[in-house]
C-alpha cells in the first residue's frame, strides 16, 4: 500500500512536466528607432599650429642650459623661456673687448704723434721763411758788399728756397703716411666692432624668448637629442634640463598655438576603410571636466604605422579630428576619447545582430506571437557588431527571440515576410 502511494505521486509529478508549454526564451520587444553606426577611438589632442624652438647657430663652441622654463608653462609672447650658457664666447667676448681698448688707445696715441710731427714741421718751415725774410732783406746790401760776401748770401737765399721745397715735400709725406696709418687703425678698430658686435647678438640669443602665447611643451623632432653634462644622451624627446648641452640649430622645444586644437587618433585597417573625410565627430575629454564638443574628420594618413602585438603585427592609420570649438580648454597632450559617425538613418527597424539566424542563404528573425514563434524571412541594410537595420520583413512592433526557438515552438508561416 504505502509502495502503491509513492508511484501515484511519481506519476502525478512526471506526466505534467511532459506536457508542451511556451519556450523559456530571451526576447526583445522592437520599436522603430534611429539607426548610429560609429567607430570609437582614443587619440591625443594637439595644435594645429606649432612651432619649434631651435637653438641659436653658434660658431664659438658648445652651449649649455643655465635655465629653463618648466614644461606646460603658459607664456606670453617676448617672455624668456630658455637661457644658454657658452664659456667660450664669454671668453673671447672680452678679450675681443680688451683688443678694441687697445685699438683706441694706440688710435689717440697716433693722432698725438702725427700731431706733434706736424707742429715740428710748421715751425720748420716757419723758421726758414724767417730766414729767407732776414736773407731778402740784406739783399740791397748785397750791390755794396765785397763779391764773396754776395756769392754766400746768395748760396743761402737759395740754400733757404731748396730746405722750403724740402719741408713742403716732407710735409705732404707726412700727411700721406698719416692718414694711411689713421685709416688702417681705423679700419682695424671697425672690424673689431663688429667682431664685438657679432659676440654680444651672439650672447643675446642664448637668451631665447618666446615668438607667440601658447603652452610649451617638449619637442617631438626627431632629431631632438640631448646630451648630458657627463657627456651621456638624454632620453630622445624628453624635455630640456638645466646642465644639458646642446647643439647649434637643435629643437629645444615646441610652443603650440592654443587657437586651433585638433586630435589624433589611431584606427584599426578594418576601420580606418570605413571612415571618410568630413565625417562628424563627437569628442570628450575627461581630464578637462568630461569637456564635449564636436569635431569632423579632417584628413586620413595613407602610410600605416605598425603596432606590435605578441606575434601579430596589427596595421594602425593615423585619423585627423579637426575641434570645432572650445579650443583654449583643451590643451595639448591631453587625451580624447572620439565616437565617428560612419552613417545614420533616422525612424528605421533596427534589432539586435545575435537576433538574425541564416538557413538556407536566408535570414531569419523568429518572430513571438502567442505560444510560438514564426519563423520571418527579411532583407538587411546597414549593421554593425551589436545592431543590423531590417530594410524589408518586420515592420517594428514585434517581439522577437535572441536565441533560435526549439523546433516544436516554430511556425513556419505561409508568406516568407511578415507584413
Amino acid at each position: 500500500m504505502k509502495s502503491f502511494f509513492v508511484i501515484s505521486i511519481g506519476l502525478f509529478i512526471l506526466f505534467p512536466s511532459c506536457a508542451p508549454k511556451k519556450a523559456n526564451l530571451i526576447t526583445c520587444d522592437l520599436k522603430r528607432s534611429d539607426y548610429t553606426e560609429v567607430i570609437r577611438a582614443s587619440g591625443t589632442i594637439q595644435a594645429v599650429n606649432t612651432v619649434n624652438i631651435m637653438a641659436p647657430m653658434n660658431y664659438y663652441g658648445s652651449m649649455t642650459v643655465a635655465w629653463v622654463i618648466p614644461e606646460s608653462s603658459q607664456v606670453a609672447k617676448d617672455e624668456t623661456i630658455c637661457i644658454l650658457e657658452c664659456t667660450a664666447i664669454m671668453q673671447m667676448l672680452e678679450q675681443e673687448l680688451r683688443n678694441v681698448e687697445t685699438l683706441q688707445a694706440d688710435f689717440k696715441k697716433l693722432e698725438a704723434d702725427n700731431a706733434l710731427n706736424r707742429a715740428m714741421l710748421d715751425a720748420r718751415m716757419k723758421e726758414n721763411k724767417a730766414g729767407m725774410a732776414i736773407s731778402q732783406l740784406d739783399s740791397v746790401q748785397m750791390r755794396y758788399a765785397p763779391r764773396i760776401k754776395q756769392q754766400l748770401m746768395a748760396l743761402e737765399l737759395e740754400k733757404s728756397h731748396i730746405e722750403e721745397k724740402k719741408l713742403q715735400k716732407k710735409y705732404q709725406a707726412e700727411m700721406t703716411i698719416d692718414e694711411t696709418e689713421i685709416r688702417q687703425l681705423k679700419s682695424r678698430i671697425i672690424q673689431a666692432g663688429i667682431r664685438v658686435q657679432r659676440m654680444q647678438d651672439q650672447v643675446k640669443s642664448l637668451t631665447i624668448v618666446a615668438p607667440n602665447s601658447g603652452m610649451v611643451a617638449k619637442s617631438d623632432s626627431p632629431d631632438n637629442m640631448v646630451y648630458s653634462m657627463d657627456g651621456g644622451i638624454l632620453e630622445m624627446g624628453s624635455y630640456l634640463k638645466v646642465g644639458s648641452q646642446v647643439y647649434p640649430r637643435m629643437a629645444l622645444m615646441a610652443l603650440p598655438e592654443l587657437t586651433e586644437m585638433q586630435v589624433s587618433v589611431e584606427v584599426q585597417e578594418v576601420d580606418y576603410k570605413r571612415i571618410s573625410k568630413g565625417q562628424k565627430v563627437d569628442i570628450i575629454v575627461d581630464a578637462a571636466k568630461a569637456l564635449r564638443t564636436t569635431g569632423s574628420v579632417k584628413r586620413k594618413s595613407l602610410a600605416p604605422k605598425n603596432s606590435y602585438t605578441g606575434e601579430s603585427k596589427i596595421k594602425m592609420y593615423e585619423v585627423i579630428v579637426s575641434v570645432d570649438s572650445c579650443h583654449s580648454r583643451m590643451p595639448p597632450g591631453l587625451s580624447a576619447r572620439c565616437d565617428i559617425f560612419i552613417s545614420q538613418v533616422r525612424d528605421t527597424v533596427v534589432v539586435p545582430t545575435l537576433a538574425i539566424f541564416e538557413k538556407d542563404s536566408l535570414k531569419i528573425v523568429y518572430v513571438a506571437e502567442g505560444d510560438k514563434f514564426l519563423q520571418i524571412t527579411v532583407e538587411t541594410g546597414s549593421s554593425n557588431s551589436s545592431q543590423t537595420i531590417i530594410t524589408k520583413g518586420l515592420v517594428g512592433n514585434e517581439t522577437i527571440s535572441l536565441v533560435e526557438p526549439p523546433q516544436n515552438f516554430i511556425e513556419k508561416p505561409k508568406n516568407s515576410t511578415h507584413e
